[in-house]
């Protein structure tokens, strides 16, 4: 059930980020939960065991639920780069970027495949005592544990950088990543005390792996959506600024140059971004004035005072457009 309950996190943070998909034609958290959703599907035992039986039974689906998550965690990686810190290893080929989800993807199938033949069951620890099996195992909790410790850091180095939607979102996403780094270190230690029996001492049978994994993965997903949110209540914002500014500051530019017959030195484009209409129009309203002299006075306090607000909103916030 708690798969389940995984798999329903992650499907609603993926339908959370479609717009964005929408709009720019891919998004990295989408792909992420797709990927992740699958997964955690397929680990549910009343999916897993019917699929792996209408496979051959051989257990491939826990090689494919495996993998699955592999490429979630890499896109969670790549989303919180992209949004945290955009410049981090674009230096680097597109080869060294992707070695370690290459070399973790090849590993885990060869190590799979040299397990042997196995019977489906949901409880594949009971073959972890061959050793290529352990070591199957081990490629998941070991690339979480990285990948996990790598969003976290770079989610608390840049956290004070940030808005306070993206603070939290991301604080969010990091207390996430460390839960998931602790599970999979337990998990590890879990797994290699089956062959190194000094070890046993730390393991801890009774520990709430799938609990905390979903807590882990609510926190993620939270920490991901609060942004998005945030970021279409912004552009919602804008766009009824941009709306509101261009039609009243539009009506003042009209009867400027009607005022004082002054012809317009510049084209109407109206496909232009509307940062740069509204700079053309307040350029041309005060040469208009200009052009007036004190002979005529056409502009009310109350329309300069707000040009002037309008004009220092642009300066400030060059990226309202």
């Amino acid at each position: 059930m708690t798969q389940m309950f995984m798999a329903a996190a992650l499907f609603l943070l993926a339908a959370a980020r479609i717009p964005a998909l929408l709009r720019n034609r891919t998004d990295l958290v989408f792909s992420c939960a797709v990927y992740g959703c699958i997964g955690s599907l397929l680990m549910s035992p009343v999916v897993y065991v019917p699929v792996d039986t209408a496979l051959g039974g051989m257990n491939l689906v826990k090689l494919a639920l495996n993998s699955l998550i592999i490429i979630a965690l890499w896109y969670l990686r790549l989303a919180a780069f992209a949004a945290i810190a955009p410049e981090a290893g674009v230096r680097r080929s597109w080869w060294t970027r992707t070695l370690p989800l290459t070399l973790t993807l090849t590993l885990q199938t060869a190590f799979f495949f040299l397990t042997g033949p196995t019977a489906t069951t949901t409880t594949w620890g009971m073959y972890e005592d061959r050793f290529p099996a352990l070591l199957f195992s081990l490629m998941l909790t070991l690339f979480i544990c990285s990948m996990s410790a790598e969003i976290a850091v770079i989610c608390f180095r840049y956290v004070p950088r940030m808005s306070p939607s993206f603070r939290i979102g991301f604080s969010m996403l990091g207390a996430g990543c460390i839960m998931g780094f602790l599970v999979m270190a337990e998990m590890c230690l879990s797994l290699l005390s089956r062959h190194l029996t000094f070890l046993a001492v730390l393991a801890r049978p009774d520990f709430p792996y799938h609990e905390l994994e979903l807590a882990a993965t609510v926190l993620a997903g939270a920490g991901l959506t609060i942004p998005a949110v945030a970021g279409r209540a912004a552009r919602r914002k804008l766009h009824r600024w941009n709306t509101e500014t261009l039609a009243r500051v539009k009506s003042i530019w009209a009867k400027a140059l009607q005022s004082t017959s002054l012809d317009r030195t510049l084209e109407t484009e109206p496909q232009a971004p509307v940062q740069d209409r509204l700079h053309r129009m307040i350029v041309e309203i005060w040469d208009a004035e200009l052009a007036a002299g004190t002979s005529a006075t056409f502009l009310t306090p109350e329309e300069r005072s707000y040009l002037l607000s309008v004009e220092a909103e642009l300066h400030i916030s060059p990226a309202r457009a």
